[in-house]
């Protein structure tokens, strides 16, 4: 129940900040958290972000990922919040 808690809630704020016009990075980047960070790896929120954008966006769901920029942005993700890095 956690983790779909987890989901429900990135998905949640994903679409706050989709419908305000950001980017997935500018939103992975202001959501909080919360009680999540203690998670592995928290700065992947990035992938759930962007995931969620792109059922917004009506994206198929095999659409491929840009993986440098993934990695990229991960580590954006991370800096912004001052985590480490953890893939």
């Amino acid at each position: 129940m956690e983790m779909k808690a987890y989901l429900q809630y990135v998905r949640d704020e994903s679409r706050k900040h989709f419908d305000a016009g950001l980017t997935s990075l500018e939103a992975a980047k202001k959501i909080e958290f919360g009680t999540y960070g203690e998670w592995r790896a928290p700065a992947r929120l990035y992938m759930n972000v962007e995931r969620a954008y792109r059922e917004f966006r009506n994206d198929p769901p095999d659409a491929p990922w840009d993986t440098a920029a993934t990695f990229d942005a991960i580590y954006q993700v991370a800096k912004a919040k001052g985590i480490e890095v953890e893939f």
